[in-house]
């Protein structure tokens, strides 16, 4: 049985929030003066979510950047991929079940610590949280 529309449809909004919010940081890349080849948007466009985030604020490639606010918003955009990361992933990898009579997501990853309904009030969070940090990053956005 599939959960209902509205629901469906919100999980996908959030998915493309996601995707939107990733490509937002890879199209970004080309204003960084001189950047590591490990910052070519055609290496990275595979990557996931959270290998972005990790390369976004790997030492390494924050000490070749040479302008200190480009390298402060490189790193911040690596902490709140990360943060995307967690909220895709908790998605991506939960399963369908019935609660409390209606079909969803649940995510079950005990080793993970992540035991919960993905329920209009996480999705809605998630989705904030998402577009809380596309706000940010890209304040005109």
């Amino acid at each position: 049985m599939l959960a209902e529309d509205d629901y469906l449809i919100r999980i996908g909004r959030l998915s493309y929030l996601v995707t939107y919010f990733e490509w937002q940081v890879l199209g970004d890349l080309s204003r960084i003066p001189g950047p590591s080849p490990e910052l070519d948007v055609r290496k990275l466009a595979g990557m996931t979510t959270g290998g972005l985030a990790q390369t976004f604020q790997s030492k390494k490639i924050l000490q070749q950047v040479a302008d200190a606010s480009t390298a402060n918003w490189l790193r911040r955009s690596g902490e709140l991929l990360q943060s995307t990361a967690r909220d895709r992933n908790a998605v991506l990898h939960a399963r369908p079940a019935r609660i409390a009579g209606k079909q969803m997501l649940y995510r079950w990853h005990p080793e993970g610590n992540q035991v919960f309904a993905v329920d209009e009030a996480w999705r809605d969070a998630a989705e904030q949280r998402i577009r809380d940090a596309i706000r940010e990053l890209f304040s005109n956005a």
